[in-house]
């Protein structure tokens, strides 16, 4: 099996990010920017060290790696690279200044050396393994190296190392077949281009233009070195050149890239484990049974997780304890409780005899502080009590090592139960620590479970939906908003009603026919259409005024208003103005705070003249502190004047990108044949039939019948909606004179409209969702 894992992929350190580091084989790595970190103990084994230059971020974990596992270390550490660069480390790091020299030291009770430094020159291969290393020249700093990397004569890659336009890398690729996958740098945003090139690193831009000399349409891209404080412009860039649009990605710590498949691992899903995932939320939308309903949900965590075993426990009805539901162990072959024999363990108590917090039990802990507790290794962990896990591993000969615990939430914020994962486990079944990834996969489960568990109701209202997998995250997404959180079911109505329509029509869709299955693809893309949004802040989804942030701003400016007419009442007082002048300066106070809460609303389309109104309020002067200040501050300005909805540019833009992030990762899912248009029905219900829609900008010829559907109910379901606080729900007129305009445009399918306008289903789904006022009589303006 060929890979390359990835260690680190960042163009500069942060909190969650490490830089540059891929690891080759167990043995070998290719720079050294986050080695440590991600390998931990496992960093023993690696004996050979590429670096491609000797910038900090690319060697910044080498002094440790020699350093930490010295005593244990049985081979000399062999690192490899250009003259320039060695002699940079040499003179720089590995001076018994900055670093001891450890070329010049003996590993203990050994005479090999620590650390050998070993010079290769371009286009030299050095071969290790089965691996055939060979450098390549980049253009960067002066001994600034690229690797191609072949494993057993057959398959390989080429990594660019930092690089500015490298003709050759193009030249290499194109003349050798073997090279399956193309691991790039691509630093800067576009308009930083003139700092690209002065620093000797690519843009969206430049890389775009580099590749129209790659001759072959095999070959994957992969991008690293993304700069983090230009992420979200970098990936505009990327989707909007698209540089990815064979199949590659922006690469992640922890991504591990098969080159035979050029899939990456943690993306993979086989068909079994999707057919897994598919019949167990379809149970869960129709079981009751609580234990059976969280053992489902423990046993997919555990396989989404990699993890060998789980536990899982519920808050007692009087709620002093956490009581075992459901105790899983793979390699002990250990199922209990839930559907099988019943658990009689004693509970976990919330509270000591003195009636303070038991905080000596990670469960406990997690459900009474309601946060997610990651523990790499349980055994070198002090803050909590681990006899009873030390206590069954004594027993079972079971080795527990890496645990993540996270508390069960309903819908009102109270903690359930805790799920509690053990052993996360990779390839080679070694036990390693839970990700970042993890924790929102069980994060986003847990949450559904919860809700299942508090709001049975809702489970029975799920009737037909395949609630699979997807449906849990698409719960997950919508209980993200107050606001929209009946949004994701009622646009799968409106997309099943609709297709039913077309199956049985005997006009215009006659030699339409859909099979069951293609019924549930239409339901698994209207469940999944959103799946974007699981990233989106809240702040922005629930946005549902203009000046809302924690709190709707709009009560600030009604208190400036009264500050203002109590200056004018003393202005009375004083005699400074006449009782005319105050009735009408306090009538115009009125009407304003009047015009601002209705402007804070939002709409359709705000005036030219309301804005200049804003504008003219924003004004006003008033004292605070003794200083005299403007009446709105910039941002109280900027926000008023929106002039359509409630969100900025920047706001928009924010929530535009979930349905590109829809699409990426639901294109990482290896959908089984029979969904094979999953992916395109879903991510595609943004595109317009004139080709200026989002993410891909596809156009009427690339847009299929099941795509327009879902298209129009997305819309639909917008328009029509009654429980949003932020816009009155509009009435089957308005809504059809909008979507009439929006078919003449060229936006969405006018024949599709037609048919769903004159169909039965329409009132069949007012008469279900909509007001009665909603319901008037309604027409199409074409």
């Amino acid at each position: 099996m060929n890979y390359l894992k990835i260690l680190g992929a960042s163009g500069s350190k942060t909190k969650l990010k490490g830089t540059t580091s891929f690891q080759v084989f167990k043995s070998i790595v290719v720079d050294a920017g986050n080695v440590i970190n991600s390998l931990s103990d496992e960093t023993l084994l690696i004996n050979h060290i590429f670096i491609t230059h000797s910038h900090s971020d690319h060697i910044t974990d080498l002094p440790f790696i020699i350093e930490s596992f010295y005593e244990k270390r049985e081979e000399t550490l062999k690192v490899y690279g250009s003259k320039e660069t060695l002699n940079s480390l040499k003179e720089h790091t590995f001076n018994d200044k900055i670093w001891p020299d450890f070329t010049k030291i003996n590993l203990l009770n050994s005479d090999k050396k620590a650390l050998e430094f070993i010079e290769i020159h371009e286009d030299e291969t050095i071969k290790i393994e089965n691996y055939e290393i060979t450098a390549i020249k980049a253009n960067h700093i002066a001994g600034a190296y690229g690797y191609q990397i072949i494993k057993d004569d057959d398959t390989g890659y080429l990594i660019s190392g930092d690089t500015y336009s490298n003709p050759k890398m193009w030249e290499i690729i194109n003349n050798n077949t073997k090279i399956k996958c193309l691991i790039v740098e691509c630093s800067f945003p576009s308009y930083l281009e003139q700092l690209a090139q002065t620093s000797m690193h690519l843009t969206p831009k430049l890389l775009k233009e580099d590749l129209k000399n790659l001759k072959r349409d095999d070959v994957q891209i992969f991008l690293y070195h993304i700069k983090p404080s230009y992420f979200e412009k970098m990936v505009e860039e990327i989707n909007e050149y698209e540089i990815l649009k064979n199949g590659g990605k922006i690469l992640n710590e922890g991504d591990i890239i098969h080159i035979d498949t050029k899939q990456i691992e943690s993306d993979i899903i086989s068909q079994n484990k999707f057919e897994r995932i598919m019949d167990i939320n379809l149970q869960l939308s129709s079981e009751l049974d609580k234990s059976v309903l969280f053992e489902m949900i423990l046993t997919l965590t555990r396989e989404l997780t990699h993890c060998e075993a789980g536990t899982l426990y519920i808050l007692s009805r009087d709620k002093k304890s956490l009581e075992f539901k459901v105790v899983q162990n793979d390699p002990l072959n250990i199922f209990m409780g839930g559907t099988k024999d019943n658990l009689t363990w004693d509970s976990l108590p919330l509270y000591l005899n003195d009636g303070s917090k038991n905080k000596s039990m990670v469960a406990v802990v997690a459900a009474l502080e309601n946060r997610i507790i990651n523990i790499p290794d349980v055994y070198n962990n002090e803050e909590y009590n681990f006899q009873g896990t030390k206590d069954f591993d004594k027993t079972t000969g079971y080795e527990s090592k890496s645990m993540l615990v996270i508390p069960l939430v309903n819908h009102e914020e109270d903690v359930i139960g805790v799920l509690q994962l053990i052993n996360k486990t990779k390839i080679s079944k070694s036990k390693i620590p839970f990700n970042e990834e993890d924790e929102k996969v069980i994060k986003a489960l847990a949450s559904q479970a919860a809700m299942a568990l508090t709001n049975s109701f809702l489970i029975n209202s799920l009737e037909d939906f395949l609630n699979a997998f997807v449906a849990t995250i698409a719960h997950a997404i919508d209980a993200k908003s107050k606001h929209t959180r009946n949004h994701i079911g009622r646009v799968a109505k409106v997309a099943n009603y609709l297709a039913q329509a077309i199956h049985e029509d005997k006009t215009i869709y006659k030699d339409v026919s859909y099979s069951e299955n293609d019924f549930r693809q239409i339901e698994l893309a209207a469940w999944m259409h959103d799946i974007g949004k699981i990233s989106m802040p809240e702040s922005v989804i629930d946005k549902s005024t203009k000046l809302e942030k924690m709190i709707d701003r709009i009560e600030f400016i009604e208190e400036r208003i009264e500050i203002l007419k109590r200056d004018e009442e003393i202005k009375l007082l004083k005699n400074e103005i006449t009782q005319e002048e105050y009735d009408k300066n306090i009538k115009n106070f009125d009407d304003d705070i009047k015009f601002l809460k209705k402007a804070n609303i939002g709409g359709e389309f705000m005036k030219d003249e309301d804005v200049q109104r804003v504008k003219l309020i924003a004004q006003y002067k008033y004292k605070k502190e003794g200083k005299e200040i403007n009446f709105l501050s910039e941002d109280e300005e900027f926000n008023l004047c929106i002039k359509k909805g409630t969100l900025t540019n920047d706001e928009k833009s924010i929530m535009n990108y979930h349905a590109q992030l829809s699409l990426d990762m639901l294109s990482s899912l290896p959908f089984p044949k029979k969904y094979k248009d999953v992916l395109n029905i879903a991510a595609n219900h943004h595109e317009k039939l004139n080709g200026k829609g989002y993410p891909r900008g596809l156009d009427e010829s690339q847009l299929a019948l099941e795509d327009r559907i879902m298209i129009l109910a997305d819309i639909f379901e917008a328009l029509t909606s009654n429980d949003r606080p932020y816009k009155d729900a509009k009435k089957l007129s308005e809504v059809f004179k909008i979507l009439s305009f929006m078919a003449k445009d060229g936006e969405i399918d006018g024949e599709l409209l037609k048919f769903f306008h004159e169909n039965e289903v329409l009132l069949k789904y007012a008469q279900e969702e909509l007001f009665d006022y909603q319901v008037d009589e309604s027409k199409l303006l074409f």
